[in-house]
């Protein structure tokens, strides 16, 4: 209760304050962290470097630890041997100046060798709490430690020390120990001491300068020298100093609160870097600090709690270059902090605006005429900021005395009348007057729910785009239109995102379903609907549509939501995807606009996306200070800078100065892995140091690992192999660092690797490796020329040895061929002689085949004639019972003798029906196909006509038709004229032809 009490008066106090001071404006940087999460063996970093290939080394009282990126490697030396310094000499020797002596990394050794001398003197600083290593020639070092003295000595290409080239600096014992030396840009060298001195060399001779010791406790951690003849030294609790070795003048910076900005944050620096005219300061506790010369002002980057692109702790140990413009920080509790300066974003943090809440919801911002710039506040309402007064004014329905309604703003647009529409989700449109001050009615402004778009048409009437389509204002404020976009009110057709007027007055509405153009006619518009079809290329790439803009050349793009850039070609009337979608990062593009040089800028959820006049695209992302657009979208102000604003305050740059650098990474190779049936043998980083590995024979897999020097921004890195001979392309890898062969065959293999970067341009520089592959055994050279020679006299003895025995076999199988080849003709002879027989009686079988056969067929003939005979006396049997049953019928009285008589007929017809049935048993075996065929092609036939079809094919007359079936001669003539129609027999063939035909088939 008593929080819920603090948070309403901490609210009612910023509500009735109307206009907030702020101080604070910095340059964007983003922080990369490098921790214990990664390898490290602590936290606790005292020194750090990156060498000229990109690994990263990091030293703690634990250990030295190498990271590539993805995998560290731990290097122990004394215990609880404090890292002083890391230097790399011009040979690439990473050295190390520690609490308990000098060290020199070994490749060969894959270890930290300690260095020794045979000279007692040199001995004795090498082994003691050495301060500084520095690079005076090519191949010469000066080391200062604890003592009277300095050394200067010359080394190899391994590190190797040249005993006679040793020199002794004698430096006066009443100056304290030597923690840093640094060049000038004049070839000075210059000595700081822990007793607050400023010394240089001359001729071999320390000397003091003009640098006064302000106090006996003034204690000095680190010197840097700029380009503009200036030492900085940072102290341990007096603040920085600038010494002008010029003019011998000297300026103190110490921590002042009533000058916020013109001063450091913390007394006590601990390090210092220059580049160009920035000043970086380490302090313990404050942070690190940037001093920009040209504008005399300072910028602090300070450890914000759940922000993880903050500096990862306020304590800074160690600021050193890294490649490709990074910059190295060594931190008390965070580990190592990365970061890359190459831009210009100005930043004012977003608890300068009195956000309530930091809520992931993107800003509108805009600058109105006055150069006030407007922001909305996610649903806190809005903001006012004066650029000039550095003012902050607060708007929200929450204050009592404010006419302004609705905290959620969507939309903000400034008309020719110098009015300022807010549209925002449920309480319609604010109208703010600049000239006076105040908030003006609108009428039915209530009414316009979730207003995305507005926008000022060619006769200065104001649309406004809402929820349910669009209503239209005139210059008096008087609404004078509404358009229904669809004619279903509940249609996403309705639902405005974006308006936009286009060079041509045009009016574009974006809508969650479809693009709209209005083209003015007379009083009213013509209307041109665009939809998204898939299977028309040259339509919108989607109906969900988010912002319009225009090109250098008009044509209008198109945003989407999800589905990328569209772009209307003016003359063709069609649409086509702008940028293939694999170099614009994000597919939701949220605004769109053109700066000063006619260079294209979207918003999108990843970022901010570059399209210049070439049409090349830059991407622009976190690493590079711009946050992703989650619903508001970037904006132009009247001095071309571009404005943007969200979850992180309020940022800004001018585009003009944001200069893109390409730079190219470093590959090297950190590993590789040979594996074979039986064992596993790796190869570590030392050993690839060569740039050439021997594997012995038979390995099944070969798996070459990688990694590039860029460590702020990994994920932009992509790869490339080439196989030198076998080749002919660079193979793409994508983000994977690893190359992997199976099957190798023996030899002498150049694997090339190389990188782009964040513009995805291809390095022309690449990395090397030499694979050397041994052969087996039997795979040498001399074991296959004796092997091959073996086989060959082999095969010369076992040719001679089969050519003797094959002749002998020759001699033999010619005798045998000649007696074979008698027997052969005699058996031929006797072959002929029994073919000849056996056609003679294949020839007889045949004469007495058909002779059976036709003895077969006059059998089956006379019996068919029989059977048709029985049926021809059944007939007549017929026609006698029918005789008597009339002359019975004429009797007044039945004779019963004379019905037992006509019974007796009958039976004897029942008898002669079983004749058809034998007729056609027999009928069947002289002709096995007709019936079957007959019933087949003619389906419709009777029983009758079958029988008559029959009797036709065995050629019985008419008069013998007539008797069979008891009927005339004419009905007989009838019935087979009949059958010729019912068969469609031709005229020019005889029925008993037809019915042979039948039979054949």
């Amino acid at each position: 209760m008593v929080l819920q009490l603090r948070l309403l008066s901490i609210i009612f106090c910023v509500f009735l304050m109307p206009g907030t001071i702020l101080h604070s404006q910095t340059d964007v940087v983003r922080f990369k962290r490098i921790t214990s999460h990664h390898g490290l063996s602590e936290n606790k970093v005292t020194a750090v470097i990156q060498d000229s290939e990109g690994a990263l080394w990091v030293g703690n009282k634990i250990a030295i630890n190498r990271f590539d990126g993805e995998n560290t490697k731990a290097y122990h030396l004394d215990q609880n041997n404090g890292i002083n310094q890391f230097f790399e000499d011009s040979y690439n020797n990473i050295w190390v100046a520690t609490e308990f002596g000098l060290y020199l990394f070994n490749k060969e050794k894959d270890g930290f060798v300690k260095i020794k001398s045979d000279i007692k003197k040199v001995n004795k600083l090498f082994d003691s709490n050495v301060l500084c290593v520095l690079q005076v020639q090519k191949n010469e070092l000066l080391i200062s430690g604890q003592g009277d003295y300095l050394i200067k000595f010359k080394v190899d290409e391994k590190g190797r020390i040249f005993e006679k080239s040793i020199k002794f600096l004698k430096k006066d014992s009443k100056y304290g120990n030597v923690i840093k030396i640094v060049k000038d840009s004049n070839s000075r060298f210059w000595l700081a001491t822990n007793r607050g001195e400023i010394l240089n060399i001359e001729n071999n001779i320390i000397k003091s300068s003009s640098f006064l010791k302000l106090s006996s406790s003034l204690f000095i951690n680190d010197i840097a020298s700029d380009n503009f003849g200036h030492l900085w030294i940072a102290t341990n609790g007096d603040g920085l100093f600038r010494y002008d070795t010029k003019n011998n003048t000297s300026k103190h910076f110490y921590k002042d609160e009533s000058i916020d900005g013109q001063t450091i944050n913390n007394n006590v620096t601990t390090k210092v870097y220059t580049e160009g005219k920035n000043v970086w300061i380490g302090t313990d506790g404050g942070g690190l600090n940037l001093y920009d010369q040209a504008k005399n002002s300072f910028n602090y980057y300070m450890y914000d709690f759940g922000n993880e692109f903050s500096i990862s702790d306020n304590s800074v140990t160690d600021i050193q270059p890294g490649l490709n413009d990074v910059i190295l920080l060594g931190t008390v509790h965070g580990g190592v902090s990365i970061f890359r300066n190459n831009y210009r974003v100005k930043n004012i943090p977003a608890k300068n605006f009195k956000f309530l809440a930091q809520d992931p919801q993107g800003s509108r911002v805009i600058e109105d005429s006055f150069k006030n710039i407007w922001l909305s506040a996610g649903r806190a309402g809005l903001r006012r900021y004066n650029p000039i007064t550095k003012t902050v004014t607060i708007f929200s329905s929450k204050t009592s005395n404010s006419s302004f309604k609705g905290n959620i703003v969507l939309s903000l647009f400034e008309d020719n009348t110098k009015r300022l529409w807010v549209g925002t989700l449920r309480e319609g449109v604010n109208v703010y007057d600049l000239t006076k001050d105040k908030f003006i009615d609108l009428p039915q402004s209530k009414d316009l729910k979730g207003v995305f778009a507005i926008a000022e048409d060619g006769d200065r009437n104001i649309w406004v785009g809402h929820r349910n389509g669009i209503t239209i204002y005139n210059k008096k404020l008087e609404l004078i239109n509404k358009i229904n976009l669809s004619k279903q009110t509940s249609s996403n057709s309705n639902h405005v995102t974006c308006i936009y007027k286009d060079i041509a007055n045009s009016m574009w509405i974006g809508t969650t379903n479809g693009l709209f153009k209005y083209d003015k006619k007379g009083n009213g518009f013509v209307r041109s609907i665009y939809k998204q079809n898939k299977n028309d290329v040259n339509s919108l790439s989607s109906s969900d549509i988010l912002s319009i803009g225009e090109t250098y050349d008009y044509s209008v793009l198109i945003g989407t939501h999800g589905h990328g850039l569209s772009k209307y070609d003016r003359k063709t009337g069609k649409f086509e995807k702008v940028i293939n979608g694999d170099k614009i990062n994000g597919g939701i593009i949220r605004g769109i606009l053109q700066d000063h040089q006619k260079n294209t800028w979207l918003s999108t959820n990843v970022g901010l996306t570059r399209i210049n006049l070439k049409n090349n695209v830059t991407n622009f992302g976190l690493v590079d200070g711009i946050f992703p657009f989650n619903g508001g979208a970037a904006s132009l102000d009247s001095s071309g800078k571009i404005l943007m604003a969200g979850v992180f305050g309020l940022s800004y740059f001018n585009p003009s100065k944001f200069q893109y650098k390409n730079y190219f990474p470093n590959v090297y190779f950190s590993s590789v892995k040979a594996v074979n049936e039986t064992t596993e043998v790796n190869y570590s980083y030392s050993e690839l140091s060569s740039d050439t590995v021997v594997l012995e024979p038979n390995n099944k897999l070969l798996n070459i690992n990688f990694a590039s020097s860029e460590l702020y921004s990994k994920s932009s890195v992509n790869y490339q192999y080439l196989i030198v001979g076998l080749d002919k392309e660079w193979q793409y890898l994508g983000g994977q660092n690893k190359i992997s062969f199976s099957n190798l065959d023996p030899g002498k293999y150049q694997v090339r690797v190389r990188a782009s970067n964040n513009a995805r341009l291809w390095s022309d520089k690449y990395s090397t490796l030499n694979l050397n592959i041994r052969p087996s055994f039997l795979q040498r050279s001399l074991v296959k020329f004796f092997l091959g020679v073996g086989f060959i006299s082999m095969l010369i003895f076992v040719y001679r040895l089969r050519t003797s025995s094959i002749k002998k076999q020759k001699e033999k199988l010619q005798k045998l061929l000649d007696l074979k080849t008698i027997e052969v003709k005699e058996q031929e002879q006797s072959i002929s002689q029994s073919k000849i027989s056996m056609l003679e009686i294949e020839k007889q079988n045949q004469v007495l085949k058909q002779k059976k056969l036709e003895d077969e067929l006059h059998f089956k003939i006379d019996e068919l004639t029989n059977n048709t005979l029985r049926a021809m006396h059944k007939n007549n049997l017929l026609t006698d019972i029918k005789d008597k049953l009339k002359v019975e019928l004429k009797n007044k009285i039945i004779d019963k003798k004379n019905l037992v008589d006509i019974v007796d007929h009958i039976n004897d017809s029942f008898i002669l029906d079983a004749d058809w049935e034998s007729f056609y048993t027999l009928f069947n075996q002289v002709h096995p196909r007709f019936i079957k065929s007959l019933k087949q092609q003619y389906p419709l036939l009777s029983e009758r006509e079958i029988r008559l079809c029959a009797l036709i094919l065995i050629d019985f007359s008419s008069q013998h038709i007539a008797t069979l079936f008891g009927i005339s001669l004419t009905s007989v003539k009838v019935a087979r004229h009949r059958l010729r129609k019912k068969l469609n027999i031709d005229t020019s063939k005889s029925a008993k032809e037809f019915m042979l035909d039948i039979s054949m088939v």
